[in-house]
């Protein structure tokens, strides 16, 4: 089973196909050797463990939703921007749930680097709230609410928490939205109060 030419960017490009395909949670480097038809040991020569391959897979996750946010609120300002790069958040937590829950549990995972790359999916957000007056702490603040909207939504979404009424479920994400928008120009007049 020795596959020559393997490099460690094909094992990390498969590792994420595979997330995106079977699901993080059936995700293991038994698994990944046999789809790249190599002994699991050979991984060994390209990775560490499993927690390097998970770094590296995260450091991946956090690229892509950093550069669809950064995409959507490219030229805009103020609201425009919030409801833009809210809409590339939902987006990308719906069409890449996998890739998403990566991202979610990076927390847990004991790598510096990796928290430190967490600063990235922050940047976005920051970015479409510097229109808005704001003091630094208020932006530090509201990055979580921000964050925290966005995220809650998509989880009661996935949860199934929403079906109890019939009404248009991203009618109420936009309502969300909105509310945050809100939140962002009332903090700013407290700022310039």
């Amino acid at each position: 089973m020795v596959r020559r030419g393997l490099t460690r960017a094909d094992i990390i490009q498969a590792a994420i196909a595979m997330i995106e395909s079977e699901g993080l949670h059936r995700f293991s480097l038994r698994e990944l050797a046999n789809r790249l038809h190599i002994q699991a040991a050979s991984l060994y020569n390209h990775i560490r463990n499993m927690d390097e391959l998970y770094t590296e897979i995260g450091y991946y996750a956090i690229s892509e939703l950093k550069k669809v946010q950064l995409d959507a609120i490219a030229g805009k300002r103020r609201a425009e921007a919030v409801e833009a790069l809210a809409d590339a958040y939902h987006r990308f937590g719906k069409e890449r749930p996998e890739i998403y829950k990566v991202i979610l549990s990076l927390p847990m995972v004991k790598n510096d680097a990796i928290h430190r790359a967490g600063f990235d999916i922050v940047e976005p957000i920051m970015t479409a709230m510097a229109g808005y007056h704001l003091t630094q702490v208020q932006m530090e603040h509201l990055q979580r609410v921000f964050r925290s909207i966005l995220h809650g939504f998509i989880a009661q979404e996935e949860a199934g928490c929403f079906r109890q009424y019939p009404v248009d479920v991203a009618e109420s994400y936009r309502l969300a939205v909105r509310g945050l928008i809100l939140l962002l120009e009332n903090s700013e007049k407290e700022a310039q109060a």
